[in-house]
C-alpha cells in the first residue's frame, strides 16, 4: 500500500471531485461513516459518553457525519465545534445542517474552559478528533490549541480522523499542541506523517478506509514509500508441496555467541527454525558447544577455534568458509563480541563468502570498527544489514542516534545505495531500503517488544527466509512484518507490559496461522 504526501492526497481528492465527477459530499459521507464504524468497532458500547471535536474545515465535516451515524447506532454523541456554523466550509456546514435536524442533536461552539461544552468532559468521554486535517501545517492556533490541551487532559481515549490534529502530514512533526490517539482512521492512502517523528506516537493504530476514490488514482499516485500489507505478506510466505524435505527448505549457517552473550545465538537459532529453515547450524566458540546443544537440540553446531577470552578466533575462518559454501544463507552477528580477531573474521567472511547474508549486532559493529563498509559494495551475494539507530550511526562514521532518527527514510535510502545492500533500519516503524526498490515501512509490532533479544530473533527469521530462496528485499520486508505480528500475538496472549524474545518466537507460528486464515477467508468472501 502506497504512503503519500499530503500534497499528493489533496490532488487525488481534487481530481476525484473536479475531473471524475464524484460529489465532495459523497466522499465526506463515506469518510464520516468510516470513522463511526471504526469507533463502534473499538467501543461497542452505545452508553459510552462521546464528544466529537469539529474544526471549521472539511475534516470537521467528517465529524458531523460520524455524529449522525453514531446516533443511528444508539450512541448519543455531543459535538464541540471551534467556530460558529456560518464560518464552516460549505461541505462541513451542509453536514452540520443534516446533523442538527436529527432527534438527539447536541452541539456547542467552543467558548473556552468555562463553556457548556467543557462540562461534557467531566465524565471522561471518549473523543473523536475531527479538528484539523492533512492540509494543516504549523502549530495549531486558538481556539484549536486550547481545545486540544483541554481534551488531552480529560479524554479517556481518542480516535483520530485522517491524521491527529497538530501533526503535519508530510513530516510527522508536532510544532505545537497535538492530539494523542489510540487509533486513527485515514482515507484513501496512509500519509508520510503517520510514520515519522511525533506522528508515529500520536497516530496509535492506523486504519485505512476506502471512501470511494477511483482505484486508478490511488494506484498511480506518486508515493513516498510502501506500507507492508498483511495480504502481501500472506501471499509472499514460502510454500512447499507435500513431497518437500529438509534439504530444500534452506540450509542456514549462523555465526554467533561468545561468553556472556550465548543467549543471542540461541535465540537466533530458535527463530531461524521457527521461521521454517530446514537445517540450522550454529557456528560458535568450541567451549560453548555443550550448552548450545542442550538449549537448541534441533540445531546442529559447528564448534570453532576460539580466542583467549572465548570468542571466535581468526583460525576459524577456513572452517567457516568451507561450511558456508554448502549453505543457502549465512547470518553473522548475534552475541559475537568485539574481540579484534572475531571482527577480522566477520570482515573476511563478508569479502569471501558469496552466500546471501544477514548482518546484525556485533557483525555490524565489526564492520564499523574496521571501517570496512567498502567491502559491502564488492560482495558477490545479496546482503541485508539490520542496524538499530545506534549501530547505523556507527556505520555512518559516528552519526548520533538522534540524527539517524531525524532522517530515517533518507538515511536508509542513501546507505543502501552506497553499500549496494538491503538496509533494514529497526525502530517502531522499521524502514527497509534496497537499491532499485521502493522504500518500505513496517508498522506491525507493539511497545512491549522493547526488550533485549528481539534483534537476534529478527536475524534468525531473516536468515531462514533468505535460505528458503526469498530475495533479500522481500525477505527483509517479510521478516520485519512477521516479527511484529508475532510480538502482537504474544501481547494478546500474555501481557502488554513486556514480551520477551523467547515468547515472540513461540508465537510466530500462531501469528502466521492467523495471517493465512485471515487472508484465506477474505479471498473466499471476495
Amino acid at each position: 500500500m502506497k504512503i503519500v504526501s499530503g500534497r499528493v492526497m489533496a490532488e487525488i481528492d481534487r481530481t476525484a471531485i473536479e475531473e471524475r465527477g464524484i460529489p465532495s459530499l459523497a466522499l465526506m459521507e463515506r469518510a464520516g461513516w468510516s470513522v463511526a464504524r471504526e469507533f463502534h468497532r473499538l467501543c461497542r458500547n452505545p452508553s459510552t459518553p462521546v464528544v466529537i471535536l469539529c474544526g471549521r474545515g472539511n475534516n470537521g465535516g467528517d465529524g458531523w457525519v460520524a455524529a449522525r451515524h453514531l446516533q443511528g447506532w444508539g450512541y448519543r454523541p455531543r459535538v464541540i465545534v471551534t467556530h460558529p456554523p456560518e464560518s464552516l466550509s460549505p461541505d462541513s456546514r451542509a453536514n452540520w445542517e443534516r446533523y442538527r435536524g436529527t432527534p438527539f442533536a447536541c452541539w456547542e461552539v467552543w467558548e473556552g474552559a468555562s463553556s457548556k461544552g467543557a462540562k461534557w468532559f467531566s465524565d471522561s468521554p471518549v473523543v473523536i478528533d475531527s479538528l484539523l486535517g492533512t492540509g494543516a501545517t504549523g502549530a495549531p492556533k486558538e481556539p484549536y490549541s486550547e481545545l486540544i490541551r483541554f481534551s488531552e487532559e480529560r479524554a479517556k481515549w481518542t480516535l483520530g480522523v485522517d491524521i491527529p490534529s497538530g501533526v503535519e502530514a508530510d513530516t510527522g512533526d508536532s510544532p505545537g499542541e497535538s492530539v494523542t490517539c489510540r487509533s486513527t482512521v485515514t482515507f484513501g492512502l496512509p500519509k508520510k506523517g503517520h510514520f515519522l517523528g511525533a506522528g508515529l506516537d500520536r497516530t496509535g493504530a492506523l486504519a485505512v478506509a476506502d471512501i470511494g476514490f477511483p482505484k486508478d488514482l490511488l494506484q498511480n499516485a506518486e508515493s513516498e514509500a510502501e506500507l507492508i500489507a498483511p495480504a502481501w505478506a500472506a501471499k509472499t510466505l514460502p510454500r512447499y508441496p507435500r513431497s518437500t524435505h529438509k534439504g530444500v527448505r534452506g540450509k542456514t549457517l549462523i555465526l554467533a555467541g561468545s561468553p556472556g552473550l550465548l543467549g543471542a545465538a540461541i535465540l537466533a537459532a530458535r527463530a531461524c527454525l521457527a521461521a521454517g529453515s530446514g537445517l540450522v547450524t550454529l557456528g560458535i566458540p568450541a567451549s560453548l558447544n555443550a550448552p548450545v546443544k542442550a538449549a537448541v537440540p534441533e540445531a546442529m553446531t559447528l564448534p570453532l577455534p576460539e580466542t583467549s577470552d572465548g570468542s571466535i578466533a581468526r583460525a576459524a575462518l577456513a572452517r567457516i568458509l568451507e561450511h558456508s559454501s554448502g549453505a543457502d544463507a549465512v547470518a553473522i552477528g548475534p552475541g559475537l563480541g568485539s574481540h579484534p580477531e572475531t571482527q577480522e573474521v566477520v570482515v573476511e567472511c563478508l569479502a569471501k563468502c558469496d552466500r546471501p547474508m544477514a548482518l546484525d549486532a556485533d557483525g555490524l559493529n565489526a564492520l564499523a570498527a574496521r571501517g570496512a563498509q567498502a567491502v559491502l559494495r564488492e560482495r558477490r551475494g545479496p546482503t541485508v544489514l539490520t542496524p538499530h539507530p545506534g549501530e547505523m550511526g556507527r556505520l555512518l562514521n559516528g552519526l548520533s542516534p538522534s540524527a539517524v532518527e531525524a532522517d530515517r527514510w533518507g538515511i536508509a535510502r542513501r546507505a543502501s545505495e552506497d553499500w549496494r545492500a538491503t538496509v533494514l533500519l529497526k525502530g517502531a516503524a522499521t524502514v527497509i531500503a534496497t537499491p532499485g526498490e521502493t522504500l518500505a515501512v513496517n508498522r506491525s509490532g507493539h511497545p512491549a517488544m522493547a526488550q533485549g533479544g528481539m534483534g537476534d530473533a529478527l536475524t534468525g527469521m531473516l536468515a531462514a527466509l533468505l535460505g528458503q530462496g526469498v530475495s533479500a528485499h522481500k525477505a527483509a520486508l517479510l521478516a520485519a512484518f512477521l516479527h511484529g505480528r508475532a510480538g502482537e500475538r504474544a501481547v494478546a496472549s500474555e501481557s502488554p507490559l513486556a514480551v520477551t524474545a523467547g515468547s515472540l518466537i513461540e508465537h510466530l507460528g500462531p501469528a502466521v496461522r492467523d495471517l493465512l486464515e485471515s487472508h484465506s477467508s477474505r479471498e473466499g468472501s471476495g
